[in-house]
């Protein structure tokens, strides 16, 4: 079957995205946010993933059998008083409208339910025969978490939670509270090693048990009409809560135009660290309620192989901590843990449900979009960029990053999910200590206390961090014994542990590669690797954006395919 697998909608969503099935293997997959630059692609449908992956397979819409999306639209929208389409021809219309996707026939539409998608992207894609599934995220149509069983090709829910208890939204509210914004989780997991944990219950607003947590803020049955989720209501009633519990008021935002940007940017009244110990609370009142709730999956099931996703699974300092249960023996967290996923997920359950074997990942998102050398050395020559062509591009850049020098990576297919994994990655080597410091508040602009990654040979990893187990994704942390704390000490955040990627010859031959050769000048196969994006942008997609990020950020080199442009010229 031919599935092309969904996410977006017209104005009411986020993440927006695509990936062609073909006879159940990933011919591609690709953001909405890679073409139009908009960060998380907020209300965008897919058309330009939803094209180029169509391009990629060489098809046209009237030759998909399938478009999956991965929410059910219709109950999502008139479960809430919304309108809805007449058919099924009108809704495909109005999501891929025929003057950019002309045809003769329409292929069938199928709707699948939003935490259906992500355990199937789980599931389906995991290699695993069977296994306990956990999706938490802020809220599909009706439910904020899911605990369902894995067994045999068939997804099993065990239960639901409703969207009024989403421990994603609690997370948020913090994030909104501390003026990081309510979709900087990743901020407030940074944040939270730096404060120190006060009251778990936030003064009763979240109450813990051996098979989970309760809320109290926020009505469990609580439903929104008018508006396509709860988010807005159950963040008013967790903020409120939030401002007669802690120690500090809420920190204050405001819009203000800075000539040097030629925008309005956000500015908060207080310094976000300030809210240090919120953070420490809250990361800890979420891993208490997950592993609670992962425990009782586990046991319910008797499975001892947990499979993660939905938005929440981006914590990976929370993965960190299931993975070390002692009663997880494997855990597979989605790396399109977020809601680019379902489109993924959508595309492999209708495939299962057509009896299809579903090829599973192996350690590389790389779906995307890539440029010969002939295309990219258009590109340098349209815009007049020096560049020198290197026969062997990982060793001159290895060369580089001997010196201490950071570089723009650009090679390949692009990757999916926002973890760079060595195809549009900006890297150096992990030391020193201040190297980090540089990165944050000059390359990045962001916050100082922000935490880098390592990518590092899956040969390197018993020796850097204790422990030889593949973790190839970049979405798990792990504790760092001495030996890793001296040889890359700039990917070690303050709590001790790291956010790693191994890198295999298989996954990756030219990543690994360049590893191998930093080692030469180095003496171990690791980098600092951090995704190749400036502030509030989508990580880069063709070689132009490659071009304008390096332009705007004081980047030493760019490697762009076997070119590399330096900055010196």
């Amino acid at each position: 079957m031919r599935i092309l697998g969904v996410n977006g909608w017209p104005g009411a969503s986020h993440d927006g995205s695509a990936c062609l099935l073909v006879d159940g293997k990933v011919v591609a997959f690709a953001e909405e946010e890679r073409f139009t630059r908009h960060k998380h692609g907020y209300g965008e449908a897919p058309l330009h993933a939803a094209a180029f992956c169509l391009r990629e397979g060489g098809l046209t819409l009237e030759d998909i059998d399938v478009v999956a999306h991965g929410w059910d639209m219709p109950s999502l929208l008139t479960r809430r008083g919304l309108d809805w389409f007449p058919d099924s021809a009108t809704a495909l219309d109005f999501l891929f409208p025929r003057e950019f996707y002309p045809r003769s026939r329409d292929p069938q539409l199928v709707f699948v339910p939003h935490h259906t998608a992500h355990a199937a992207s789980a599931y389906y894609f995991s290699g695993r025969e069977q296994g306990a599934v956990l999706v938490l995220d802020g809220q599909g149509e009706c439910e904020s978490a899911t605990l369902a069983s894995a067994v045999g090709g068939e997804l099993k829910v065990l239960e639901a939670v409703p969207p009024g208890w989403s421990l994603g939204y609690f997370y948020a509210a913090v994030c909104e509270y501390a003026g990081l914004g309510a979709d900087a989780a990743g901020k407030a997991m940074g944040l939270a090693p730096y404060g120190t944990p006060g009251d778990l219950t936030f003064g009763g607003g979240l109450g813990f048990h051996d098979d989970g947590y309760t809320v109290g803020p926020v009505p469990r049955s609580l439903l929104s009409t008018g508006s396509t989720d709860e988010e807005a209501d159950t963040l008013r009633l967790w903020l409120a809560h939030l401002e007669k519990t802690s120690a500090l008021p809420p920190n204050r935002t405001s819009r203000h135009y800075d000539r040097e940007r030629g925008r309005f940017v956000r500015r908060t009244e207080r310094d976000p660290y300030e809210y240090r110990d919120l953070a420490a609370t809250a990361q800890e009142a979420l891993e208490r309620s997950v592993v609670a709730m992962a425990r009782r999956l586990l046991r319910e099931t008797g499975q001892d192989t947990l499979l993660l996703a939905g938005g929440v699974g981006f914590n990976a300092t929370l993965n960190g901590k299931l993975a070390r249960l002692p009663e997880v023996r494997d855990l597979f967290v989605q790396p399109l843990a977020g809601d680019q996923g379902v489109s993924l997920g959508a595309a492999g359950w209708v495939a299962a449900q057509h009896g299809e074997t579903i090829t599973p990942m192996t350690g590389s998102l790389a779906y995307g979009e890539q440029w010969d050398a002939d295309a990219v050395r258009r590109v340098l020559h349209k815009q007049g960029v020096r560049h020198a062509e290197h026969e062997d591009i990982a060793d001159a850049v290895a060369g580089l990053l001997g010196r201490g020098q950071i570089v723009g990576w650009h090679q390949g297919r692009g990757e999916g999910g926002p973890r760079a994994l060595g195809h549009r990655s900006i890297v150096t080597a992990p030391f020193p200590v201040a190297k980090r410091d540089r990165i944050n508040l000059t390359v990045k602009d962001r916050e100082w206390w922000r935490p880098f990654a390592p990518s590092m040979r899956l040969e390197e990893a018993g020796t850097l961090l204790g422990d030889d187990t593949p973790l190839p994704y970049m979405i798990v942390t792990t504790p760092v014994p001495d030996a890793g704390r001296d040889a890359m000490p700039a990917v070690i955040h303050v709590d001790g542990t790291t956010r790693p990627q191994t890198v295999t010859a298989e996954d990756d031959p030219l990543y690994h590669r360049l590893l191998g050769q930093v080692a030469e000048h180095t003496g171990h196969a690791v980098v600092l690797n951090t995704s190749f994006n400036g502030r509030d942008e989508p990580v880069v997609w063709t070689p132009a954006d490659a071009l304008a990020t390096f332009a705007r950020s004081p980047l030493d080199a760019l490697a762009l395919g076997p070119f590399l442009i330096r900055r010196t010229d």
